[in-house]
């Protein structure tokens, strides 16, 4: 056995933990899980297109909870159309009581400006982002093109329409995968990258890390990229040794 772990043989049985339910990643808490049900699609897509935009700077599960309190109470809120019906103060009220953003101003500008620009270009329907799009990366160019979606948001709204709708795009891999302090902390601590800063060039050097060993282990990225998330969110790993049991490596085996 060699004395470092391979990204590949990490991702593999990082994949293999998700897909089985083994310990934490039985928690069933990404964005996709709370996804309604006894919806339709455009109502689910809705969801998505509205919630993502404003996971950023906030505890992530906490806006999914959020925003599932704000369907059962209100349940055509997400809506251009009905977005565009509050008053300011309204909307202001309704973000800040139900999604909790840091930057209750901001959330409320990207609900108006991104309804006005999902009815102008997309009909108010974010299915057809993906679907007049004939590969993933003119996908992820349209969404990016709305307020507040970077590399981070914008590759992780991407990651939910596949999983949640699937569309046949052959370039997914090609597309990188969203980067979060999770992701760069867990690279550090198995040596992967020099040090756990939120740099840029960090970032990009994970994100190719993530991209180049899902290639080479034949999983997909954004199954990958699901299970990766529940392991820094649920897991908070520490050290390399806490990050090798929560994917059932036996440390001792590797070194």
């Amino acid at each position: 056995m060699n004395d470092q772990i391979t990204p590949e043989d990490f991702v593999k049985a990082t994949v293999k933990c998700f897909k089985n339910g083994f310990g934490i990643f039985a928690n069933k808490v990404n964005v996709e899980d709370f996804v309604p049900k006894n919806k339709t699609d455009r109502e689910k897509a809705l969801f998505l297109f509205y919630v993502v935009q404003l996971d950023y700077a906030t505890k992530s599960q906490k806006l999914y909870e959020g925003a599932t309190k704000l369907i059962e109470d209100m349940p055509n809120f997400f809506s251009p159309n009905i977005i565009l019906k509050f008053t300011s103060e309204e909307l202001l009220n309704i973000c800040v009581k139900y999604l909790k953003p840091r930057y209750p101003n901001e959330a409320y500008s990207r609900y108006r400006i991104n309804s006005k620009l999902l009815l102008e270009k997309y009909k108010g329907n974010p299915l057809e982002i993906i679907n007049s799009s004939k590969t993933a990366k003119e996908a992820l160019r349209k969404v990016l093109e709305f307020r507040g979606y970077g590399n981070k948001t914008g590759n992780l709204l991407l990651r939910t329409l596949i999983s949640v709708f699937n569309p046949a795009f052959e370039d997914i891999q090609e597309v990188l995968p969203p980067v979060d302090i999770h992701d760069v902390r867990i690279a550090y601590l198995l040596g992967f990258t020099e040090n756990k800063e939120m740099t840029d060039k960090n970032i990009n050097d994970v994100k190719i890390i993530w991209n180049e060993a899902c290639q080479k282990a034949r999983e997909n990225w954004i199954t990958f990229d699901r299970a990766l998330w529940l392991l820094g969110s649920q897991g908070q790993p520490k050290t390399k040794d806490d990050v090798l049991k929560h994917v059932g490596i036996n440390i001792e085996k590797v070194l």
